[in-house]
């Protein structure tokens, strides 16, 4: 006999990395944020142990703007993992927020619509663990 588990959300495991550690505290404030090094002022992200303008490990964060334009984007008509089985179709954007720095996240609304340069806002989602889930809506 053959059991069938539930699927589970995938998760970013928040541990991980002490480089994510402040983006994703701030995403629990309903910030986005990158880091800023504090020798040069260029953001970067993601984040790098080293500025790549400047090669310092001195970083601040930085607040980004909340919503941006869509880079690039693909929307999704198969679910590679069985979480997602039940959203099909849905997109994934690449949103610029300013210069020089691009946040993934996942569309909310009709993946049909999407398209490159179309205006979005930053949208957190709680995960079932209660991580938060950068996701981006078409601008009204």
């Amino acid at each position: 006999m053959t059991t069938i588990q539930s699927a589970t959300q995938p998760l970013p495991l928040l541990a991980d990395s002490p480089l994510y550690t402040a983006y994703f505290a701030a995403l629990r404030e309903g910030r986005l944020t990158v880091r800023r090094c504090a020798a040069c002022g260029t953001l970067q992200w993601p984040p790098r142990d080293l500025c790549g303008k400047c090669q310092s490990s001195n970083f601040e964060v930085a607040d980004v703007p909340a919503s941006g334009e869509v880079f690039t984007y693909s929307v999704m008509y198969r679910a590679f993992q069985p979480w997602f089985a039940d959203m099909l179709p849905y997109g994934v954007v690449v949103v610029q927020v300013c210069d020089g720095i691009r946040v993934l996240g996942r569309f909310l609304g009709d993946p049909e619509t999407l398209a490159c340069g179309q205006s979005v806002e930053l949208q957190i989602q709680r995960s079932e663990s209660e991580a938060p889930i950068v996701c981006w809506r078409a601008r009204k």
